[in-house]
């Protein structure tokens, strides 16, 4: 039995403290907030755990001028900020060619293929009845030469085994006759699910975890140390020793790596969403637009509309016109969309090959890195779990994450 520290409570280190707990460990979590309410609270709800397609695409270069110039578009860019951190920004770019672009969608599905399997240990421990709902997200397209536009995506898709089927637009009205017919075509996404609660989730594996003798410390960790080769974690005026450190921080994980001599091309999406009055069940599968990158899910404070990037840093202020934007289409889609609820930003942690670092740091034994899920970390937390306990207890996984090596780059 090893003492692990876990620093981060977003479902990705809820998901690892909940493994290595029930195997023995003693472990502690460590956050400076409560758990599930930063970075995990704002997502779509999505398990889409057999997604591989991400951001990196060989068709970028041609929309990168347009996509530049739009203030209020699925993806709007901070000039200053990217000329102060070009070097991720080229980082970003040479991994959209077709060859990287492959290799991409092959380590995500080769890292996923066993992403349900974990979840449902976990929820064999942890009651979620309540919160899964088992209806298929669709996806829909505007315009005919947007549909056709994603062509590349799709044949990714078909040859890493993401199960969907294209559907027309009277099929689409019969699913969810509320929308307004806008949209050419969609494309369904067999067997995915969604949660009506990122928060409740990740809360019920955390209460499960803490049930099961699990601690929780609600400070901010300012550095890792080692000395005489034990493991040190720093805060406030303290110091607490451990076997094992987990790092699981998002965003915020690099200025913990840097502490141990570790640095890398960590940057962050700025991620928004809004939450509608949910009037008279006007959804009931999650629904993406395809112009914008948003998915609108029936959740059980309302429907929430949440997606698009933003490349803006941690500090710069939340932005106005990303949440006009959301606004403005959703009730375009969904035009008997009730009062909005609430706004919210988030922080998505990024890598440029848009892949998650996963693995043990080479500067400093018994620290192990989990962060960089970007877009998929509900979807990728369970497996993450499985993976770093394997790490861990130093056993050999059937799960390849060869292509995650946090010196990759």
């Amino acid at each position: 039995m090893n003492k692990v520290a876990v620093i981060g409570a977003g479902i990705i280190g809820v998901c690892i403290a909940h493994f290595l707990r029930k195997n023995g460990h003693q472990v502690t979590l460590y956050d400076q907030n409560e758990p599930g309410t930063q970075t995990s609270f704002g997502n779509a709800g999505l398990f889409a755990s057999h997604e591989c397609v991400t951001a990196n695409s060989p068709h970028l270069w041609k929309n990168l001028p347009s996509m530049l110039l739009n203030k209020d578009g699925a993806l709007v860019i901070d000039w200053f900020y990217v000329v102060t951190h070009l070097p991720w920004a080229i980082r970003f770019l040479r991994n959209c060619t077709s060859a990287r672009a492959e290799h991409i969608a092959k380590s995500l599905s080769s890292f996923s293929s066993q992403a349900s399997l974990a979840y449902e240990e976990i929820f064999d421990d942890v009651d979620v009845s309540n919160n899964i709902v088992y209806k298929e997200p669709i996806f829909l397209y505007e315009s005919k030469e947007l549909f056709e536009q994603n062509q590349y995506a799709f044949n990714l898709r078909k040859k890493y085994d993401v199960q969907f089927v294209v559907i027309n637009k009277e099929d689409i009205a019969k699913i969810e006759p509320d929308l307004e017919p806008i949209y050419y075509n969609g494309v369904v996404f067999r067997g995915e699910s969604f949660t009506n609660s990122p928060l409740e989730i990740t809360q019920k594996i955390f209460n499960n975890f803490i049930k099961n003798d699990g601690h929780f410390i609600k400070i901010k960790i300012k550095s890792i140390a080692q000395k005489d080769n034990s493991l040190f974690l720093k805060y406030e005026e303290k110091e607490q020793q451990f076997d094992k450190i987990v790092v699981a921080a998002g965003a915020w994980s690099n200025m913990l790596a840097r502490t141990i001599g570790d640095n890398f091309p960590l940057d962050t999406e700025r991620g928004y969403h809004i939450v509608f009055e949910n009037n008279n069940n006007l959804l009931t599968h999650p629904v993406g637009w395809a112009k914008t990158g948003f998915y609108m899910t029936p959740m059980k404070d309302g429907i929430r509309v949440a997606g698009t990037v933003e490349i803006a840093g941690l500090k710069k202020p939340m932005n106005k016109n990303m949440l006009s934007m959301i606004e403005k289409t959703a009730r375009r889609i969904l035009p008997q969309l009730g009062k909005v609820k609430s706004e919210w930003m988030g922080f998505r942690p990024t890598l440029p090959d848009s892949l998650p670092v996963i693995g043990e740091s080479q500067k400093c034994k018994n620290v192990y890195y989990a962060f960089g899920h970007q877009h998929l970390g509900l979807s990728l937390a369970a497996i993450t779990g499985k993976v770093i306990q394997s790490l861990i207890e130093n056993r050999t996984s059937n799960i390849n994450i060869d292509a995650l090596n946090p010196y990759r780059f």
